[in-house]
């Protein structure tokens, strides 16, 4: 049954079908990291217990048959996070990783911003040593998510060697990366890596995969897709972008928004690393992609 469902989901994929609820299932975070929009706008409300299960269960029965849980931080809501992985047939979890890793039928994308001493800066003393003890103590490894702004642009290469150290790569299923997606009309000289400067990054991860290896999830169609005078120009506005078509964004009360990163994400500048893994993959049918969507899904199971 598994891996039918998984091969309706692709197929719905293929035909630009709604397959997935981006749901943020609180309204709440215990950090404050520098590079992120959620802490510095208001939110509604969330559903209770209740009714956010009552809500999960009418996406799903409305053909949305894949989740990826945010927030916030979604394991502040430990039993909505159990009860996704019951109703859907596939679920991400996206995690700062303070909360741990308990046992569930998803799959864990780990926020890392650097090397210890980078990603306290960005997030707070002693989080990265608290992430890492919880790591340990993961039954499912998790993927690493790493969102590059100006902030650790330099220490790439630093946390990838933290990365390959025998204790952390044997818990971990790969990295990702994503580029930092601003606001409209605003510069964020601090954050923000201009797009020229970007595309010399992406040669760079490349490099990068090449000697860390295929667990790197970043592949040269990948790259086409992020680059300004390749793939970038095709998919940069809301109206052209592929996730939106096949995604549904909710926020924690339930009403619709237009991206996970909210109503004000300047799409002409975006990092998402979801469209450049949906159009190589999907696409452009890149079997090194196909590869890195596959491990994804599986590790759902």
């Amino acid at each position: 049954m598994r891996l039918w469902n998984k091969l309706k989901l692709v197929s719905r994929w293929l035909r630009g079908e709604k397959t997935t609820a981006a749901i943020d299932v609180t309204s709440s975070c215990n950090l404050r990291c520098a590079h992120c929009y959620w802490w510095k706008e208001e939110h509604p409300p969330q559903l209770d217990d209740g009714q956010m299960i009552a809500f999960m269960r009418k996406l799903r029965r409305e053909g949305l048959t894949a989740a990826f849980l945010y927030g916030g931080e979604p394991l502040l809501r430990p039993e909505i996070c159990a009860a996704a992985c019951r109703i859907f047939d596939f679920t991400l979890i996206f995690t700062n990783g303070t909360q741990g890793f308990p046992d569930l039928e998803c799959q864990w994308v780990l926020s890392l911003d650097g090397p210890e001493q980078v990603h306290d800066k960005i997030r707070g003393p002693g989080v990265y040593a608290k992430v890492m003890a919880n790591l340990q103590q993961a039954r499912r490894p998790p993927i690493v998510h790493m969102t590059i702004t100006r902030l650790n642009k330099d220490y790439i290469a630093d946390f990838l060697e933290q990365m390959k150290q025998p204790a952390v790569k044997s818990k971990i299923l790969g990295l990702g990366f994503s580029f930092y997606t601003p606001n409209k009309g605003q510069e964020e000289e601090d954050l923000l890596i201009p797009l020229p400067e970007r595309d010399r990054l992406v040669d760079k991860l490349l490099e990068y995969r090449h000697d860390y290896g295929y667990s790197l999830g970043f592949t040269p169609k990948m790259a086409r897709h992020f680059k300004q005078n390749e793939g970038f120009r095709e998919w940069n506005s809301l109206d052209r972008c592929p996730v939106s078509k096949v995604c549904a964004c909710y926020r924690a009360d339930g009403s619709r928004k237009p991206c996970t990163y909210g109503e004000q994400a300047d799409c002409s500048r975006c990092g998402c690393a979801s469209v450049a893994i949906y159009r190589a993959a999907v696409l452009d049918w890149d079997p090194e992609t196909i590869m890195i969507l596959n491990g994804m899904i599986n590790g759902c199971a």
